[in-house]
């Protein structure tokens, strides 16, 4: 590990007041706060299909990820002498590898594949390795934790593109199917909440992706006050379930599969047929 830490302090050699606030601004773009408003953005009022792809791609990196911490079980370098620590609080669960990394990474490396044109190509390479460059500054993620992340990020949204291709009519199997997979690390990774997390929306994308699609069939188009209205009531609605069941619910491995099960019930079902029913 010496060797990664003497790279870690290279990079904060250079730490600056204003580098600290653009670090922790770029970091944001691999967050959940960024990256589930563009989703919803995309599912709700430009291209659901897209949207049903990028979800998709979101739930196989996050379980393929938090499999892998909950393997290997890396201590983050929080902590270590002469590594300095910032926004602490978004460094949850093992260090490798690095969620933020492969997040920011797989969803626009996503979106690259499926819109195929040089500019998303560019901010998917681009993009992902400044938030991975952002982990080692905020000193939360070693070098190998964001490394293996951007590879991952940007290689398993090409593979999966070729599965999606092929079986996009039958997503709620191929959603199910391919989480299931990962049932075998529930025993695997242990106490793992980010896990639990991650398998949740999986399934949920599942059952929430086979009631769209049987029962409610939503259509994207409208003028541009009805997609206004309905991104902003589909944010409140998602914000809401996630919101209350947080606070009302204890905290625990099967309430943390209930909550993010829910969270793409609600914006891939719930949110459209409520979209249907006000005519948005």
């Amino acid at each position: 590990m010496e060797f990664q830490v003497e790279i870690i302090k290279s990079i904060q050699s250079v730490a600056s007041p204003a580098l600290d606030v653009i670090f922790q601004i770029i970091t944001m773009f691999g967050e959940e706060l960024f990256l589930i408003p563009i989703v919803a953005l995309i599912f709700w009022c430009i291209n659901k299909e897209m949207g049903y792809w990028l979800c998709w791609c979101a739930a196989m990196g996050n379980l393929a990820v938090n499999s892998i911490k909950g393997i290997f079980k890396v201590e983050r370098p929080i902590g270590w002498e002469g590594v300095r620590t910032l926004r602490a609080q978004t460094a949850t669960g093992y260090s490798f590898p690095s969620g933020h990394t492969q997040a920011a990474a797989n969803t626009f490396t996503a979106i690259a594949r499926a819109v195929n044109r040089k500019r998303f190509w560019a901010i998917a390479i681009i993009l992902p390795l400044l938030v991975g460059i952002s982990r080692l500054y905020l000193g939360v993620h070693w070098p190998m934790d964001v490394g293996v992340s951007y590879v991952i990020g940007i290689c398993l949204p090409l593979i999966l593109w070729l599965f999606y291709r092929r079986f996009a009519n039958h997503k709620f199997l191929l959603f199910l199917i391919s989480s299931l997979l990962f049932a075998p690390f529930c025993f695997m990774t242990g106490n793992i909440a980010d896990f639990w997390k991650s398998f949740g929306f999986g399934i949920g994308l599942a059952v929430g992706a086979y009631i769209e699609t049987k029962f409610i069939n939503f259509d994207v188009e409208g003028s541009f006050k009805a997609k206004a209205l309905r991104f902003c009531l589909g944010l409140v609605i998602v914000i809401a379930v996630y919101g209350s069941m947080k606070l009302l619910l204890p905290a625990g491995n099967l309430i943390a599969f209930i909550r993010y099960f829910c969270v793409p019930l609600t914006a891939v079902a719930v949110c459209p047929a409520v979209f249907k029913k006000l005519h948005l």
